[in-house]
């Protein structure tokens, strides 16, 4: 019976001698480098997108928000309530709601929070978002979002005419003196004091922010804040935090957490993130049967050395893994090729990402819709190995069945073929 080295100095037998099948051969060696780099490259972006998506939803966002089915009183106790619970390092009450505005005598409908100064910055991080003017909005002052400021032709020092819906309670329910004339509600004049962006579209196009009192005053709500924003020394720990805060505070009193309020958005970005791989992970399988038919070729090509392994006393598990082994070379150099390729793109992506924008003329990641300073990307162990792991097994498999022909092949009836 022949050994095993001599038995892997058969595969210069078995290799193929046709060009075409070696094109084949070179043509599924590129399919799993491709499927591997493509792969790691797509599921590395995506990482880093959502990454950088949580950072500025936290950003401008509370870890936790309490609110109830109506205005919260006593603001100041529930917050020393709050700052009691184990995790929590910031708290601060706030008002929001929709307003109607006039800029310049265009129309908008943007929402207006009002955030109590002494304490908002324990919570936010607020004066980092700022491009223009200052953080400190006064009575009769207002900081806006940029793209809101952009659409509104807003600047520091434009007047700003609000109306609250609270201001028309009176007149649509029809409360008054008898016999009076009705009172019609008149704007409030504010004025832009600065602008802030925080990279959100969302965020920067519907948001402007005033004091607490004023926010109260137009909404009638003295005394009582709409909702208590929380900030956590763990921000992955909202979950269990949150549950601990709804026993402590009682019913009627609801605490969500950032992944509530984004709960959809995430979950888009979760989903595209798994149909792309799966889309992608069909070239590394099509690439896999491209190697399955060149070794197929090659068996019948090849029919006649594989009858002289036989009648030498090569057993058939023998012949099997000398075809199973070209699989795993394709595979182990296409996932190595793979995995260096997919660190040279990661690291230049930028530069890469520029060079096709000149080259189609169209910029593939504008910065006014993604408010990146570039193309972001996480760099996880996992992913590489777990894509190049995926990639060397597909190439084995594909190997399997050509394998288990050779194998099970008569050795008279191969000898025979010329």
């Amino acid at each position: 019976m022949p050994r095993w080295p001599e038995l892997f100095l058969a595969l210069r037998f078995l290799r193929p001698q046709r060009t075409f099948v070696s094109i084949i051969t070179l043509l599924s060696w590129m399919g799993v480098v491709a499927g591997v780099l493509v792969l790691i490259v797509v599921q590395s972006v995506m990482s880093g997108f959502e990454d950088e998506l949580t950072k500025k939803v936290i950003g401008f966002q509370s870890h936790l928000t309490v609110a109830g089915q109506s205005p919260l009183p006593d603001p100041a106790g529930l917050i020393r309530l709050i700052r009691e619970e184990p995790g929590v390092v910031g708290a601060t009450g706030s008002v929001l709601g929709p307003v109607l505005a006039e800029t310049r005598s265009r129309i908008s409908t943007p929402r207006i929070k009002g955030w109590d100064a002494a304490t908002a910055a324990s919570v936010l991080p607020l004066p980092e978002c700022l491009v223009a003017g200052s953080w400190s909005p006064g009575p009769d002052q207002l900081v806006v979002g940029s793209e809101w400021a952009r659409a509104n032709r807003a600047e520091l020092g434009t007047e700003v005419n609000l109306l609250a819906p609270q201001q028309f309670k009176d007149v649509l329910s029809g409360k008054g003196v008898a016999g009076a004339p009705k009172k019609i509600p008149l704007p409030r004049t504010f004025r832009v004091a600065g602008i802030f962006t925080t990279g959100m579209f969302e965020y920067d196009s519907e948001y402007v922010i005033t004091d607490l009192a004023t926010a109260q005053e137009l909404y009638a709500v003295p005394n009582e804040v709409h909702g208590i924003a929380i900030k956590l020394a763990n921000p992955a720990q909202a979950g269990q935090i949150a549950e601990r805060l709804r026993v402590r505070l009682g019913g009627g009193i609801r605490v969500l957490s950032w992944m509530d309020h984004n709960q959809r958005l995430f979950a888009a970005v979760a989903v595209e993130r798994r149909v792309m791989s799966f889309l992608l992970f069909f070239v590394m399988a099509v690439a896999a049967l491209g190697l399955s038919g060149t070794l197929i070729t090659v068996t019948v090509q090849r029919s006649k050395s594989i009858g002289i392994l036989a009648a030498i006393g090569a057993t058939p598990q023998q012949i099997a893994t000398i075809f199973t082994m070209y699989g795993v070379v394709v595979g182990v150099f296409g996932a190595i090729s793979g995995v260096v390729g997919a660190w040279l793109v990661l690291i230049n992506r930028n530069g890469l990402s520029q060079w096709i924008g000149r080259l189609t003329g169209q910029e593939l990641f504008p910065a006014e819709i993604y408010h990146f300073t570039g193309l972001p990307a996480r760099y996880d162990l996992s992913v590489f190995l777990g894509v190049s792991m995926a990639g060397l097994a597909l190439s084995v498999l594909a190997a399997l069945v050509p394998a288990w022909v050779a194998s099970q092949s008569e050795p008279a009836a191969n000898l025979r073929r010329s």
